[in-house]
């Protein structure tokens, strides 16, 4: 299935990075809320998981100073970021190995869902339905093709 530890990551001062959900502020106006980063204890930096930074640098270049105050979850946004709220959500007994299950099983189901939908729009002949759901696919499946065994 997947060789990536996702829940682990090392980080350059030695230290080992934990990812979590974490909050970005966005020119003190914008609240991103559920944004998957890595934070490291010993020497306090975070980086966004790598899977989700195209899509968040891309919301950041929509965003402008002139936006009213606001607060949104970036799992409206990102397919993976909302699959990895819904695991680390769930409680899960056992260490970082039974969480990594349970997230890539989260992962797996999501996929599959979103095959029956895009077979369902597909059905129905709905451009715009099966862009939408192939957009959020992709979100998913670089992620697992670059992490399948073969």
């Amino acid at each position: 299935m997947y060789t990536d530890n996702l829940m682990e990551k090392l980080c350059s001062c030695g230290g080992l990075m934990n990812l979590h959900m974490h909050s970005l502020i966005f020119n003190t106006r914008v609240k991103i809320t559920h944004v998957p980063v890595y934070t490291c204890p010993k020497c306090t930096s975070y980086e966004p998981l790598s899977y989700i930074k195209a899509d968040l640098g891309k919301l950041v270049k929509e965003l402008n100073a002139d936006v009213p105050r606001q607060d949104f979850s970036f799992t409206q946004r990102n397919e993976l970021a909302s699959v990895l709220k819904e695991a680390l959500t769930e409680v899960v007994v056992g260490g970082f190995q039974e969480l990594e299950l349970a997230i890539r099983e989260t992962i797996q189901a999501r996929v599959d869902m979103l095959l029956d939908l895009y077979r369902l729009a597909e059905g129905l002949k709905d451009q715009n339905w099966m862009e939408e759901t192939s957009r959020r696919l992709s979100q998913l499946t670089f992620q697992t093709t670059k992490n399948a065994n073969y």
